[in-house]
């Protein structure tokens, strides 16, 4: 819904980029009544991320957005270059169908997935979108925050009170700055050349779903062959280089030449951009949030930062519609902190150490007659920070799997955006009365794990059941019915009765 007809809402979401839409989408779901505002009064029309992981793939799958994979590219093998253009070392990029039910990777067109978000948030009759328009003030109070908006295009100014307000409005964030939050940084400040382009003809030598980094050069370059039929080049711009002079038209020309005269191609953006690895402190004041590059910002080597925005929402929504309805205290929201900012810090810092590599590489190419070395990616999946989680289970805290079911249906299809439970058919048929009415009032849907791909997965855990959270994680296991019992036991006390972490 568009029309300004409201002054009062559960939850402001001030920034509609990735995280800003996908927790809109959420909090939709939720049932909640949301102002999504954003100073675009259209989606941008150039892509900034362009990668996304199993997980990620996960969390479109939940927003409704599955059907939009056809769209989305695979990725082929990386590989790393000398100064003289002789490989060093590759990787295979996409790793097949993981655990989540996806692809480990894609790259995807930025404007599509904000385009459908933002239909969906005009379709939901209790979200206002306010969008072409600024955030200029605000005020907390014990009531919730007054928010202050202007209109780019007319100047208009209107105000509205939410009980809530997530700021997920970007690096430059002006939810942060009005919360004065410090910041800490992980030294890796750089600063790149984006190069977007549509070409007009088809090279054998960037031909396919490849990429490349050169190294031991001034610059490094980077290749990317993002959403089809569109490329990406990236050059790493060293602390004494000029910005103006990287982002003119004859530079862009010349960086690419080696592949493409100046008339194959549309530049569709040619931009420096500076890249940080920071963590903002704290996340909250009051009843404010920051999500997104707001709270968190990386280097792009690992291909996290929109992931990471993801999670974020994914994590605060379903806890703020309990709030909101009044089935659990306000305390709960403190954990979206605690669990998101050392499970996010991990890619930080992994993405720090990445770009300070690529800086310094001086990268050997092997023997003449020698193999390129073939390695392979490790999957980084850190468990969260303290929470909602039964911390004495090592399996809790941690982002659960995705099998299908013997109906062919993935796991998620199934539970929708809340809690569920997984377990083997004998041990749901043992579910004590107790249990039964918590998981009603939990509204949770209980799976029962009927498919060679389910049961494989309890086995793995050594266990014959598992609560999985609205984000995915897993909040516990239990090896017998009893135990079943008592973890939702202490899921429903966690949610009801938590003290502050």
């Amino acid at each position: 819904m568009t029309r300004h007809t409201t002054d009062d809402v559960d939850v402001a979401v001030i920034g509609c980029g990735t995280t800003g839409l996908a927790l809109t989408r959420l909090l939709a779901m939720e049932g909640l009544r949301i102002a999504a505002i954003d100073p675009a009064r259209v989606p941008r029309a150039f892509p900034r991320a362009t990668h996304l992981d199993d997980e990620t793939m996960r969390a479109f799958q939940t927003l409704g957005l599955g059907h939009l994979e056809e769209r989305f590219s695979l990725s082929g093998v990386y590989r790393f270059y000398d100064p003289q253009w002789r490989p060093v070392m590759e990787f295979p990029f996409n790793k097949g169908i993981t655990e989540q039910g996806w692809h480990s990777d894609y790259m995807f067109h930025q404007p599509d997935f904000e385009a459908v978000l933002r239909g969906h948030a005009h379709n939901h009759p209790e979200t206002t979108s306010f969008f072409g328009w600024d955030a200029i003030e605000l005020t907390s109070s014990a009531d919730g925050v007054r928010v202050r908006l202007r209109e780019r295009a007319t100047g208009e100014e209107h105000e509205l009170t939410a009980s809530f307000l997530v700021g997920c409005d970007g690096a430059n964030s002006f939810v942060r700055e009005q919360l004065g939050c410090t910041q800490t940084d992980y030294g890796a400040t750089h600063r790149s050349l984006i190069v977007d382009i549509l070409p007009f003809v088809q090279k054998e030598s960037l031909a396919g779903r490849d990429a490349f980094i050169q190294g031991g050069i001034r610059n490094p370059l980077t290749f990317l062959a993002t959403a089809e039929p569109l490329l990406r080049f990236e050059q790493l711009l060293r602390h004494d280089d000029d910005t103006a002079a990287f982002e003119r038209l004859d530079h862009v020309y010349e960086l690419l030449s080696p592949w493409l005269s100046a008339d194959e191609y549309r530049v569709l953006r040619a931009d420096v951009y500076e890249w940080d690895a920071v963590v903002a402190e704290p996340w909250r004041s009051g009843a404010v949030f920051l999500a997104g590059d707001a709270a968190h910002e990386m280097p792009p080597h690992l291909g996290q930062g929109m992931a990471s925005g993801i999670r974020d929402a994914m994590n605060i929504a379903w806890k703020l519609g309990r709030v909101v309805r009044g089935e659990s205290p306000r305390e709960i929201l403190d954990t979206y902190e605690t669990e998101r900012k050392p499970h996010m810090t991990e890619f930080v810092k992994l993405a720090a150490q990445m770009a300070n590599e690529i800086e310094a590489m001086q990268p050997q190419a092997p023997e003449e007659g020698a193999d390129v070395p073939v390695t392979e990616r490790e999957t980084l999946r850190p468990q969260l920070g303290a929470g909602i989680w039964a911390g004495d289970d090592e399996f809790a805290g941690r982002l659960s799997a995705q099998p299908r079911l013997a109906s062919g249906q993935r796991i998620d299809d199934v539970a929708g955006y809340r809690f569920a439970v997984v377990a083997a058919e004998d041990c749901v048929a043992q579910l004590g009365e107790a249990t039964q009415a918590t998981l009603r009032s939990l509204n949770a849907e209980v799976i029962v794990a009927d498919s060679d791909e389910s049961k494989s997965w309890l086995k793995s855990l050594d266990t014959v059941a598992i609560v999985i959270r609205p984000d995915r994680y897993l909040f516990g296991t239990a090896a017998t019915a009893a135990q079943l019992d008592a973890l939702v036991a202490r899921l429903d006390t966690e949610l009801t009765e938590r003290a502050q972490p």
